[in-house]
């Protein structure tokens, strides 16, 4: 194909077949150039000029947060870099490299407080409710606590087999298949959930009348709620459970919120390196950036401040 025939949806397609991309990443790189079509006049690739992009940026910057943005343009701009190098030539500049980031407000990360975790609990255990998405409630009180005591993400969850369950070790092996960063790292498993797993795995063989598979899902939550499509746990069911579990609180709730919890649970201890490695994290900054300051603990800092002599209150 001509250089000056190729489409956004063109150059997208080629890149993901050269890179051999995760679906949901495919699907990142889609949506960010759905958004770009979506608001811009322009289709092919070498018509798109850095003034294009900056009426883009600020057409979309009146509807989405500055994050949402700044993840669309790292999108593009890959694939620009793609089409820039020498083997392809497509284009000859990026323009969105040459615009920058939007400047991204320094929010605290979203955590849970603890005793709204043990009010989820205890909802979970003695409330049976009316949500089909919440049933059954035991089952998914195990998955919030899977979430709290490993800091998974929402994805990989669902990629847990038994045989990356080592209860008698206890640890969980989290395999690249399911990893963001295509890396296998062990997960230690807190005595607690330890129970629970266990727990989990004597429901599946009452169900299934039998032991479950090695490459079957542990987290199979279709085994016991036969109104859930399909025959496994998908993302989308874990996320329609916090969804209701959010309206029954009436506050947020996630999977991410409880990675963001557990980071900052585990932060005073210290042990930043080895929280980098239960998190999979490759970069200590990101770690980081998970921690939420604890308000009591910085005062316990500034408590270390010398006293001054109060001012004078008469006139």
């Amino acid at each position: 194909m001509l250089p000056s025939r190729m489409t956004f949806n063109d150059l997208c397609a080629a890149y993901v077949r050269f890179k051999l991309l995760k679906p949901n990443t495919v699907l990142m790189y889609r949506t960010s150039v759905k958004s770009w079509l979506n608001n811009s006049d322009i289709e092919y690739i070498h018509e798109v000029t850095e003034d294009a992009v900056i009426d883009w940026r600020n057409l979309r910057l009146r509807t989405v947060r500055r994050t949402t943005w700044n993840l669309h343009r790292r999108h593009l701009r890959a694939l620009f870099n793609f089409a820039m190098h020498p083997k392809r030539r497509w284009v000859t500049s990026n323009p969105f490299k040459e615009v920058p980031p939007a400047p991204e407000p320094g929010r605290l990360p979203k955590t849970v407080a603890v005793p709204l975790l043990d009010h989820v609990m205890t909802l979970l255990t003695r409330h049976r409710g009316t949500s089909k998405g919440m049933a059954p409630r035991w089952f998914w009180g195990i998955v919030v606590r899977t979430f709290f005591f490993t800091g998974l993400r929402r994805s990989q969850l669902p990629g847990i087999r038994w045989k990356d369950l080592h209860l008698n070790e206890k640890y969980l092996l989290l395999r690249y298949e399911t990893s963001k960063t295509l890396r296998e790292w062990p997960v230690p498993l807190h005595d607690d959930l330890i129970q629970d797993l266990g727990y989990l795995e004597q429901q599946t063989r009452d169900v299934l009348g039998r032991a479950p598979l090695p490459d079957e899902q542990v987290f199979n939550g279709t085994l016991f709620n036969p109104r859930y499509e399909g025959s496994v746990l998908t993302p989308d069911h874990i996320t329609r459970f916090f969804q209701d579990l959010t309206r029954e609180l009436g506050t947020p709730i996630s999977a991410h919120r409880l990675r963001h919890t557990m980071a900052t649970q585990l932060a005073p201890t210290g042990q930043l390196k080895s929280l980098q490695d239960v998190l999979g994290h490759t970069n200590i900054k990101t770690t980081m950036g998970y921690i939420h300051p604890d308000v009591a603990q910085l005062g316990g800092l500034v408590s270390h401040l010398p006293s001054l002599r109060p001012i004078g209150r008469s006139c």
